[in-house]
C-alpha cells in the first residue's frame, strides 16, 4: 500500500488544471529568456564589432566557368564582368573568380583577408602565387574546407603598389547554389583585431562546445547504468550526442563521401536534434507519455525518407529546396510540441523545478529561431542560435538536476572524499612543478633563439663585413668589389628578416615570399624567369632557423646561375619528388660547367641541406645548363620529430 502511494506521489488525480503553477512557469520562462538573449547571447555572439578597418578598394570582378580546377585553366578561360554578391545554380560547378584590388601603399605587415564564399572548397592565388590551398577541389573527390571562415595573411612580399589580382578557383559539388561575396581585405593587424572575436565564435568556440557536450554525453552514458533514472540519462546521452554531431558536421571537412550524401547527413542531424530534445524533456518530467516518442520517431523517419528521395531522385534546385521546407516544418512542429509538453506537465502535475524548465525552454526557442532563419535567410534572428546556446544551457540544466538528485555513486561518497583530497594535494604539487618546468623551457627557448640570431649575424653579415674592411685597409677596395660585397650583405639581411617573418607560416607561404624577392633580381639581370609550383604538396613544418637555411640554399643557387652560368633563362620548379617529398629545382640554360664537389659555395649548400634534413644534388652538362635540386624532408617525418 505504501509503495502504491509512493508511485502516485505528485500525480494530479483530480484532473484539475494548476493555473497558478503554470503562471509561475510562464513568468520564469520570460525572465530566463530575457536574461539569456540580452545578457549572454547578445554580448557574446551578437555584439557590434565596431567600425570595420579601412578596406582595400576592389575595382573589378570577373568570373569564368572552368572544366578543371587549375590556375592554368583559368588563364585560358573566358571571363565575364559581374557585380558581387553573385549566385549560380544548379549543378556541379567550378569557377574562377578574379577580383582586382588597388593597393596604394603596401603595409609592412601585409594584408589580411577574410573570404566569405559559399562553396565547398577553393584555392586562393595572389598575383598567381598560391596562398590558400587546403584540401581538394576535384569534383567527386572534393573536400569542404571552403566552408570554414578564417583570416589569412597576405605577406607584403606578394603584393605590389597599385593593381593586384586575387584569383579564387571554387568548387561546388552537391549543394546547388554557388554564392560569391566580396572578401574583406585590409591591413593585417587591423583585420586581426576586428575579426578575432567573430572568428573565435565560428571556430574555437564550437570546438570547445563539442568537447564539453561530448563529456556531458559520456557522463550521461555512465548514468544510464548507475542512476535510478535510466530513461532521463538515456535521453540526455542521446541529446548530447545529437548536439555533438551538429558541431562535428561543421568540423568534419574531409568526409569519405560526396556533397550529396553530406547534404543528407546535414538534414538527418538537424532534424534529429529537436526529436532528441523532445524525448529528453518528456523523460525529464518523470512521467513520459507512452506513445509520444514512438510517434515522433515515426514522423522523423518519414521526413528523412522524403528528404533522401528528393535529394537522390529529383533535379536541383527542387532536390534541395523541398527538403529545406520539410526541415523547417519538422523543427517548427517539434519545437511547438516540446514547449506544449513542458507546459502541459506544469498544468497537470505538481512541480517546482522552474529554473530547469525555463532553461529547457531557451533550447526550444533557439531551435525554432534556427528553423525560421533557414527558411527566411533575411530574418533578423540570426543563425546558429542552438549551437551558441546549447553548451551554456545544457551545463546549467544538468548541474541543477544533479544538485537535486544526488544519488549517483552515493555508497562510495566517503571513499571519493578521501581520494579527492589526495588528488587535490597531488595536483597542487604537480601544478607548482609544471610552472617551474614551463618557465625553464621558456628561458631555454629564448636563449636558443638569441644564440641563433647571434650566430647567423656572426657567420653571415660579420664575415662579409670583415672581408670588406680588410680589403679597404690593404688598399684593395675596388668600387665594383665593394658594391658586390654590400649587395651580398643586403641579401643576407633580407634572408634573415624573411626567415624570422615566417614564424607561424607554412613553407608554401615562405616560398611565395622568396619568389617575390628574387624574381625582380633575375629579370633585372636580363634572364627570362619562370616559376612553376604544383598544388596539394605536403610541405614539412620548418621553424625560422630551417627557413633561413632553405632561403640561403636557394639564394646561392640563384646567385651562382646569375654570376657564372652565362644563361639567358632560369626556371624554378616546386613539385612532388620521390616518397611523397617536395623537390625544388633551380635550372638554367647556361654553360653547364658547374661541378658538385667544386667550390665552397656548393659545399655549403650541401651541408646546409643536410642540416635541415634535406638532400642537395647538382647536375651540370656543358652546353645545356645546370640543375640544382633540393629535396625537402617528408612532412610526416618532420611532424614526428
Amino acid at each position: 500500500m505504501n509503495a502504491d502511494k509512493k508511485n502516485f506521489r505528485g500525480l494530479n488525480l483530480s484532473g484539475q488544471m494548476k493555473w497558478r503553477q503554470l503562471g509561475k512557469l510562464v513568468a520564469t520562462i520570460l525572465v530566463v529568456q530575457a536574461v539569456f538573449w540580452l545578457l549572454i547571447d547578445g554580448p557574446l555572439f551578437r555584439a557590434h564589432r565596431g567600425e570595420a578597418p579601412p578596406q582595400i578598394e576592389q575595382t573589378a570582378t570577373r568570373i569564368a566557368r572552368l572544366e578543371t580546377p587549375t590556375l592554368a585553366a583559368a588563364r585560358e578561360a573566358r571571363f565575364e564582368d559581374v557585380q558581387l554578391p553573385w549566385t549560380h545554380c544548379c549543378d556541379t560547378a567550378i569557377f574562377a573568380v578574379e577580383i582586382a584590388i588597388n593597393v596604394d601603399d603596401v603595409p609592412p605587415t601585409g594584408l589580411g583577408i577574410v573570404s566569405t564564399l559559399q562553396v565547398d572548397n577553393y584555392r586562393l592565388y595572389v598575383n598567381d602565387a598560391l596562398l590558400v590551398g587546403e584540401g581538394s577541389v576535384t569534383p567527386g573527390a572534393g573536400t569542404f574546407h571552403g566552408q570554414k571562415t578564417f583570416l589569412t595573411r597576405i605577406p607584403a612580399g606578394l603584393l605590389k603598389q597599385g593593381d593586384n589580382r586575387l584569383t579564387y578557383i571554387t568548387l561546388r559539388d552537391g549543394f546547388p547554389y554557388t554564392d560569391i561575396y566580396p572578401p574583406l581585405v585590409g591591413e593585417y593587424e587591423a583585420m586581426r583585431a576586428y575579426s578575432a572575436a567573430r572568428l573565435w565564435n565560428l571556430n574555437a568556440f564550437r570546438d570547445y562546445a563539442a568537447l564539453l557536450l561530448g563529456l556531458l554525453g559520456l557522463i550521461a552514458t555512465v548514468m544510464v547504468f548507475r542512476s535510478d533514472d535510466w530513461r532521463f540519462a538515456t535521453w540526455l546521452s542521446v541529446l548530447s550526442g545529437a548536439l555533438v554531431a551538429n558541431y562535428l558536421y561543421g568540423l568534419w571537412l574531409a568526409p569519405p563521401f560526396d556533397g550529396w550524401w553530406r547534404m543528407a547527413l546535414f538534414f538527418a542531424i538537424n532534424m534529429f536534434v529537436p526529436v532528441a530534445l523532445l524525448g529528453f524533456i518528456d523523460a525529464w518530467t518523470g512521467r513520459p507519455l507512452r506513445r509520444l516518442m514512438p510517434a515522433v520517431l515515426t514522423v522523423f523517419g518519414a521526413a528523412l525518407a522524403y528528404v533522401l528521395w528528393r535529394l537522390l531522385g529529383t533535379p536541383m534546385p527542387e532536390a534541395y529546396d523541398a527538403p529545406t521546407v520539410v526541415w523547417f516544418y519538422v523543427l517548427a512542429g517539434l519545437s511547438a510540441a516540446t514547449l506544449a509538453r513542458l507546459l502541459w506537465h506544469f498544468a497537470r502535475e505538481r512541480e517546482n523545478r522552474l529554473l530547469e524548465s525555463a532553461l529547457m525552454s531557451v533550447l526550444v526557442v533557439a531551435t525554432a529561431m534556427d528553423a525560421i532563419t533557414n527558411l527566411y535567410p533575411d530574418s533578423p534572428l540570426g543563425e546558429g542560435n542552438l549551437q551558441n546556446a546549447a553548451p551554456f544551457l545544457m551545463l546549467a540544466m544538468v548541474t541543477a538536476f544533479l544538485a537535486r538528485n544526488f544519488r549517483l555513486f552515493q555508497s562510495q561518497s566517503a571513499l571519493n572524499t578521501m581520494l579527492q583530497d589526495k588528488v587535490d594535494q597531488r595536483e597542487a604539487e604537480l601544478a607548482v612543478a609544471y610552472a617551474r618546468e614551463q618557465e625553464l623551457v621558456r628561458e631555454q627557448a629564448h636563449d636558443a633563439e638569441r644564440r641563433r640570431i647571434m650566430q647567423d649575424i656572426h657567420d653571415g653579415l660579420g664575415s662579409q663585413l670583415m672581408s670588406m674592411m680588410l680589403a679597404a685597409r690593404m688598399g684593395q677596395a675596388e668600387p665594383s668589389k665593394v658594391a658586390q660585397g654590400l649587395q651580398s650583405v643586403i641579401d643576407e639581411m633580407r634572408l634573415m628578416v624573411d626567415s624570422m617573418d615566417s614564424v607561424g607560416e607554412s613553407v608554401e607561404a615562405a616560398l611565395a615570399t622568396f619568389r617575390a624577392r628574387i624574381q625582380p633580381q633575375v629579370i633585372a639581370a636580363g634572364l627570362a624567369f619562370d616559376w612553376q609550383q604544383a598544388e596539394d604538396l605536403a610541405f614539412p613544418a620548418f621553424g625560422p632557423r630551417d627557413t633561413l637555411q632553405l632561403f640561403r640554399i636557394l639564394q646561392e643557387a640563384v646567385t651562382n646561375a646569375l654570376k657564372h652560368s652565362g644563361a639567358t633563362s632560369m626556371k624554378v620548379t616546386v613539385a612532388a619528388g620521390p616518397t611523397e617529398r617536395v623537390a625544388i629545382t633551380v635550372a638554367d640554360n647556361g654553360s653547364g660547367t658547374a661541378a658538385a664537389g667544386a667550390g665552397r659555395g656548393l659545399g655549403n649548400m650541401a651541408r646546409r641541406a643536410e642540416g635541415i634534413g634535406a638532400e642537395f644534388a647538382l647536375e651540370s652538362e656543358p652546353g645545356i645548363g645546370t640543375i640544382a635540386t633540393l629535396t625537402l624532408p617528408a612532412a610526416s617525418l618532420r611532424e614526428a620529430a
